[in-house]
């Protein structure tokens, strides 16, 4: 039997439902595995529109950010990591690395003496 699938509306509607209950329950796991699949399907502008209509004061809207903050910091803390080791690698002549490239796969190609005969 193949699944049913959901409209955009009803999927939506679903969603809006489930992020109600896990804000009204405080279920940070819940809002953040919802909300990351908005921001995937719709971007974080969608999520931001969501989060102001759903959240009922102040205290709710600062729960469920603080839910999605800890991504955020980790990711800004690799990019500050990456960055260093980037900028810690001193560039690489790109015409050096072509030279040496073409060398390696030239030793790798079959000699070639004449046109190919065609199969009859």
């Amino acid at each position: 039997m193949a699944p049913h699938l959901l409209s955009f509306s009803a999927r939506a509607r679903q969603e809006q439902e489930a992020l109600k209950v896990a804000l009204a329950n405080g279920d940070g796991a819940s809002l953040k595995s919802i909300s990351e699949r908005l921001v995937h399907r719709q971007g974080p502008g969608a999520l931001q529109l969501l989060m102001r209509k759903l959240a009922s004061n102040a205290e709710a809207l600062a729960f469920w950010q603080q839910q999605l903050l800890p991504v955020q910091q980790i990711a800004a803390e690799c990019y500050e990591e990456v960055k260093e080791v980037v900028e810690s690698c001193p560039p690489e002549p790109i015409a050096e690395k072509k030279i040496e490239v073409a060398r390696r796969l030239r030793g790798w190609l079959p000699s070639w003496n004449g046109p190919l005969r065609q199969a009859s």
